[in-house]
């Protein structure tokens, strides 16, 4: 039985009619631009072939019920309660997702319906490859069908970096969101996330990307993660008085860092390092990929963790050794860690048919340095969300 129908069956089983709508929104890797998007910087990601989705219908009521077929747990809130619980935990802790998007539909003038809603999903949770940017959308496209309005992407993206930002606190660009509903199969975005512009780069197909579990799962509102937003706005700060026409990193060039990093304190030189070379790498790797150089590629993604470990300080052991495992494997283009780093998932870029020995030759490295032996999937480039049944 597919997701489709083991949503669509439940939703009957649970709520005795069938659903008005079924949507799906996938998860994300991003193989270049960690960190960049808060920066305004320029991202690479692209949507997968493992998505949440949800089965929804309009109950009547204000209240959204849901039903998370993976947990056996159902969890429920009032429209109109949800303003009141801006920043406060809530049980189960997975139903601050769908509350923050209802707070942000909301907040942008729109009327989401009170409905009952299962929710089931394959991305893995707390891999850095955006579980909760496929909820968020999943539930945005069930609202938008049942309510009766329809959102650009970019609008949808919006709403789930400020359900992010100002609803559960955490301090993420719109990268996520809008991977998960403007990707295409075989194809990176490239994102500018200041102005927004974007473009779809082509991928060779013979290509699949590997993601295997450090074992350290990591919740980014209580880790580190929104210490690094911070120093970067205290460099930028720092720079302003030498470089008045900075809005952001994105705004610092190699000669400003050179001619005006002795100003910083030395944790914050390395950040601003980082967003430099992070910048130049996409634009660099797009490049590469619009002649088909995947190798070249794949040694920008390597140096994007480099920088990420030594500069960006967001990588741990385990994500520094299956990467280094990773880089010795015929058939691996390239390979750093997912998400914002701290844990989760190491993300590598193989050719198709070495998927089995590079998985292989990772798993048993990493099991004798740790004593387990890490989960992998496979993921192929997909689509983005899409509504996949509905009365509109």
């Amino acid at each position: 039985m597919n997701l489709q129908e083991r949503v669509t069956g439940t939703f009957v089983e649970r709520f005795g009619r069938a659903p008005e709508v079924v949507a799906k929104a996938p998860g994300r890797v991003n193989l270049l631009g960690a960190h960049s998007d808060y920066n305004e910087g320029l991202v690479l990601p692209a949507a997968i072939d493992r998505a949440a989705w949800v089965a929804a219908a309009r109950n009547n009521s204000d209240v959204v019920r849901v039903w998370a077929l993976d947990f056996a747990q159902e969890g429920t809130f009032a429209l109109d309660e949800v303003a009141a619980l801006r920043g406060v935990a809530v049980e189960p802790t997975w139903l601050r997702y769908p509350m923050g998007m209802a707070w942000a539909v909301q907040e942008a003038g729109e009327l989401p319906f009170g409905m009952d809603v299962v929710l089931t999903s394959d991305v893995p949770v707390g891999a850095g490859v955006s579980s909760s940017a496929a909820v968020e959308m999943a539930f945005l496209l069930a609202w938008e069908q049942i309510a009766g309005f329809t959102l650009p992407n970019l609008t949808r993206a919006q709403l789930g970096q400020r359900a992010e930002n100002e609803y559960l606190n955490v301090g993420s660009g719109m990268m996520d969101q809008f991977a998960s509903v403007a990707g295409r199969a075989n194809h990176l975005v490239l994102l500018d996330c200041r102005t927004l512009d974007h473009e779809l780069v082509p991928l060779p197909e013979k290509t699949a990307v590997l993601l295997v579990d450090s074992g350290v799962r990591r919740q980014l509102v209580v880790v580190d993660y929104n210490s690094r937003p911070e120093q970067c706005r205290e460099a930028v700060a720092l720079l302003q008085p030498h470089l008045p026409g900075i809005q952001s990193l994105r705004d610092v060039s190699w000669a400003d860092f050179e001619n005006y990093s002795h100003h910083l304190p030395m944790v914050l030189r390395r950040r601003v390092r980082h967003a430099i070379g992070e910048r130049e790498r996409v634009l660099a790797g797009a490049a590469a990929l619009r002649q088909g150089k995947v190798a070249a590629f794949g040694q920008l993604i390597k140096a994007s963790q480099l920088s990420s470990r030594d500069n960006y300080e967001v990588s741990i052991p385990e994500l520094d050794l299956l990467a280094a495992v990773a880089w010795r494997q015929p058939g691996c283009y390239g390979s750093r860690f997912g998400g914002g780093g701290f844990g989760g998932f190491m993300q590598v870029l193989v050719d198709l048919t070495a998927v089995d020995p590079v998985a292989q030759a990772m798993s048993a490295e990493f099991e004798t340095a740790f004593g387990r032996t890490p989960r992998t999937f496979v993921c192929q480039i997909a689509d983005g969300a899409s509504v996949v049944s509905g009365n509109r």
